[in-house]
């Protein structure tokens, strides 16, 4: 039974490995030849690559399963079907790992990448971390792209021999060029450059093609998906669309097709134009691939421009929504009405951890604030701000109203 057992998972095993090697382009990220993890780790199982190592060890983080308590847009809402940051993390590693299947890229990939991508964001979205970055600005400000990095590589502590959760170069490479390369070597957080001893990120060249679907599938997903969440809130009418071209375009196709039921409406209108951006960005990708003659990895990085995007227009058709949504959703005033008593919450919150550190939980101080050894305010204020950032929006009006108390 036990031989029987082993043979089986050495089976699936070299499966994978087969399936990397032979089902994925040579332009596709390879788990077999990964540049490697920080830290020695344990073998891998029988039934895993290198990047479902990664995934899954996203998934169960505490910072993942923190999302679902976290906004998207809409706070405190009693509609249930409204996204929240985990179901947005969802959707877009749906979408990512479908269009990396389609191009024969590594889709495991893609999707740990994507899973990851927003596990910086602190509670209530935005808003947070526009109020966070205003409180650390003496300290370097707050960004939720580089905490998304200080927690997968410092803040997890999930195995003995490490801290954060030890993901491979190519994962660590496409949360850290999620918007793009650094165009500026002086512009690099600290973060990242102490980093770069154990790792030659290229931060001036753009990462993978599955790092690049994960960002580009990340705007198709809250364009399309915010949109919906904004009539089925009402906030936004489906009048209003009509000066939005591609938009309109599907309004008339569904008129013809005497489709009344509003919430059908909605639904097939936010489904139909993410198609429409995904299909585009799958053809215009596979153009871009043969017409410049990517063939490898090296081709890949060397390249210098982004090569999974959508055609120009389409992408102005996307900015066009995009601006639109800022214009009516996001600055809407019953978001800015929120957003105004959000703030105030943080700047109380902040004031009191930094003035009383020692109130903070043992696992969130650097230091020993016992002591007082070697505790500066920037310590403090970091530690402070990561730990109000962890919060869910549930916890953090705890935390708030123990203050009025």
């Amino acid at each position: 039974m036990h031989i029987y057992l082993l043979t089986t998972l050495h089976q699936i095993y070299f499966m994978n490995k087969k399936y990397e090697d032979r089902q994925l382009s040579n332009i596709a990220s390879h788990g077999n030849y990964s540049k490697g993890r920080k830290y020695k780790d344990s073998k891998l199982q029988f039934n895993r690559t290198e990047y479902q190592r990664d995934r899954d060890r996203i998934l169960y983080s505490d910072a993942f399963k923190r999302l679902k308590h976290k906004t998207q847009v809409f706070f405190n809402t009693k509609n249930d079907h409204v996204r929240t940051r985990l179901t947005h993390t969802l959707e877009v590693a749906q979408l990512a790992r479908s269009v990396a299947r389609y191009l024969n890229l590594n889709d495991d990939l893609a999707e740990a990448i994507s899973l990851a991508h927003d596990l910086g964001h602190p509670p209530f979205g935005h808003a947070g971390e526009d109020v966070l970055h205003d409180l650390m600005k003496n300290y370097g400000g707050f960004n939720h792209n580089l905490h998304t990095l200080k927690i997968v590589t410092k803040i997890e502590k999930k195995y003995l021999n490490f801290d954060g959760l030890n993901l491979t170069y190519e994962t660590l490479d496409g949360i850290i060029k999620h918007n793009g390369p650094f165009k500026s070597i002086s512009n690099v957080p600290k973060l990242i450059k102490s980093l770069e001893k154990d790792f030659n990120f290229e931060i001036e060249k753009y990462s993978s093609l599955e790092g690049q679907i994960a960002n580009i599938c990340d705007d198709i997903a809250y364009v399309s998906h915010d949109l919906e969440d904004g009539l089925r809130s009402k906030i936004i009418k489906i009048k209003d669309l009509i000066n939005l071209p591609i938009i309109d375009i599907f309004l008339q196709k569904f008129k013809n097709n005497k489709i009344n039921d509003d919430k059908l409406l909605i639904y097939y209108l936010t489904n139909n134009l993410s198609n429409y951006f995904i299909n585009d960005l799958v053809e215009n990708s596979k153009f871009n691939i043969i017409k410049n003659e990517i063939k490898n990895i090296d081709d890949v990085i060397n390249y210098g421009k982004q090569i999974i995007e959508m055609k120009a227009n389409t992408y102005k058709e996307l900015l066009s929504i995009k601006k639109f949504l800022f214009q009516n959703m996001y600055n809407n005033k019953a978001i800015l009405d929120q957003y105004s008593l959000i703030d105030k919450k943080f700047r109380l919150l902040f004031e009191m951890y930094t003035n009383n550190p020692k109130k903070l939980p043992a696992k969130w101080q650097t230091l020993d604030y016992k002591t007082r050894n070697n505790v500066t305010d920037a310590i403090i204020a970091t530690d402070v701000c990561d730990y109000i950032a962890s919060m869910t929006d549930n916890y953090f009006e705890m935390k708030s109203n123990d203050l009025r108390s």
